[in-house]
C-alpha cells in the first residue's frame, strides 16, 4: 500500500514539473513570438519640431532626440545633422551650409526638411532595419496644405506608405494621458521652440485652437538681442540656449536671481573676442517680454471661450508642456496670472511624440485626430 501511495506522490510531482515546463515554454514562445512581430512589423511615430525632433518606434519608445539642424555643402549634399550640425551655428566653417528647416512652426526651406526628414528615418534604420509603411509625423498646427504636401513626399521617398498627420497640440494632449474622447474640454498650452500653441479639445477635436510664432527660440534671440544692446557682445544662439537653461527665469522668479555666468563673444566695436559676467536678474530682464507675449496668448484663449465652455475649462485647469515651459517660474507664474490651477506634464520634452507614439496601438481608436 506504501509503494501505491509513495509511486503516486512520484506521478503527481512528474505531473506538476512537467506542467510547469510547459507553461514556461508558453510564456517564452509568447515573448519570442511578440519580438518576432515587433521586428517584422515596427510602427514608427515622429516630432518634427522647430528646435528637435523625437523618433518613437512602438514598443521600445523613443529612441532618437536631435536637434532639428542640417548642415550642407555647396552641392547640396548632407555633412552631418542633429547636434553635429547645430555646433557650427554662428562659426559655420566656408563651403558649408547650416540651416534650420523649421522658423517658429513653418516650414522655411523646402528641401532642407525633406533631406532633413530621410536622414532622420535613414539614422534610425541602420539601427533597426525593418520598419512597417506607417508613420505617424507631428506637425504645428499652422502648417499649411504645401507644407503639409512636402512631409509627405518626403516620407513617401523613405519607403513609407501609410503616412498620418497629427498636430502637436492634440499628440501632447494625448502623450499626457488626457482623454480626448471625453465630452468634458481640457486645455493644452504647448510652448515649443518655434511656437506656442493653445487648444481646448473636447470629443477628440479643437473647440479653439491658436498659435502664436513666439516661444523657446525666440526667448534665445531676447537673450541676444538684450546683451548685444547692453553691453556691445555679440553672441551665438548655442551661447544664449546655455544662458536661458543655466540662469534664466521667468519675471516675478527668485530661483536664480543671484546665480551669474561667464559668457564669450565678440566685441562689435573693436571686432576682437571678449567676455563678461551675466547675472540672473539680467537674464530675467531680457526673458520679460517674450514670457509676457506667451501669457498674453494664452489668456486671449480664456477670453474668447464662451463663459460656459470658461467655467469647465478653469475647473479642470491647464496641462502645460512642451521644451518651453521648463523655463524656471514660468507654471507658477501662469497659475497666478490666469488664476488656474496649472499641471505641468512630466515629461515636456517628449510629451508629443508620445501621444504620437500612443496612437500607434489603437488606430482605430485615434482615427478622428489625424488630419489627413
Amino acid at each position: 500500500m506504501f509503494r501505491v501511495f509513495r509511486g503516486c506522490g512520484y506521478i503527481f510531482l512528474a505531473w506538476r514539473y512537467l506542467e510547469g515546463a510547459r507553461v514556461s515554454f508558453e510564456r517564452s514562445f509568447a515573448v519570442a513570438l511578440a519580438a518576432l512581430k515587433q521586428f517584422i512589423r515596427q510602427d514608427v511615430a515622429l516630432d518634427l519640431g522647430t528646435a528637435n525632433t523625437l523618433l518613437f518606434l512602438d514598443g521600445q519608445g523613443v529612441v532618437l532626440n536631435k536637434p532639428t539642424v542640417i548642415a550642407l555643402d555647396l552641392e547640396g549634399n548632407v555633412v552631418s545633422l542633429g547636434e553635429d550640425a547645430k555646433a557650427f551655428l554662428g562659426k559655420t566653417p566656408p563651403r558649408i551650409r547650416v540651416i534650420r528647416p523649421l522658423r517658429n512652426g513653418v516650414i522655411e526651406d523646402f528641401q532642407a526638411a525633406g533631406l532633413f526628414l530621410r536622414a532622420i528615418i535613414e539614422s534610425a534604420r541602420r539601427k533597426r532595419s525593418v520598419f512597417s509603411s506607417r508613420i505617424v509625423i507631428c506637425i504645428p498646427s499652422q502648417l499649411t496644405q504645401v507644407e503639409k504636401r512636402s512631409l509627405l513626399e518626403a516620407a513617401r521617398d523613405v519607403e513609407f506608405t501609410k503616412i498620418y498627420l497629427l498636430e502637436e497640440v492634440m499628440a501632447a494632449a494625448i502623450g499626457a494621458g488626457l482623454d480626448v474622447s471625453e465630452k468634458r474640454p481640457v486645455m493644452v498650452v504647448d510652448i515649443g521652440g518655434g511656437t506656442t500653441e493653445v487648444a481646448v479639445i473636447a470629443e477628440m477635436a479643437y473647440l479653439f485652437c491658436r498659435s502664436r510664432k513666439i516661444a523657446g527660440d525666440e526667448m534665445d534671440r531676447a537673450i541676444m538681442k538684450f546683451i548685444l544692446e547692453e553691453f556691445g557682445l555679440k553672441i551665438g544662439p548655442n551661447t544664449a540656449e546655455k544662458i536661458k537653461w543655466q540662469i534664466g527665469s521667468a519675471p516675478g522668479s527668485d530661483y536664480v536671481l543671484n546665480d551669474s555666468i561667464e559668457i564669450a563673444g565678440q566685441d562689435v566695436a573693436k571686432q576682437i573676442p571678449s567676455s563678461l559676467r551675466l547675472t540672473g536678474s539680467q537674464v530675467q530682464k531680457a526673458l520679460a517680454p517674450v514670457v509676457r507675449h506667451v501669457l498674453e496668448a494664452v489668456q486671449d484663449c480664456v477670453r474668447s471661450l464662451s463663459p460656459e465652455l470658461e467655467r469647465e475649462v478653469r475647473a479642470q485647469g491647464i496641462l502645460l508642456t512642451g521644451g518651453g515651459s521648463l523655463l524656471r517660474g514660468l507654471p507658477s507664474l501662469m497659475s497666478d496670472t490666469l488664476k488656474m490651477k496649472i499641471r505641468h506634464s512630466d515629461s515636456p520634452l517628449t510629451t508629443v511624440v508620445e501621444g504620437a507614439g500612443r496612437t500607434l496601438s489603437d488606430f482605430g481608436f485615434y482615427g478622428p485626430v489625424f488630419v489627413n
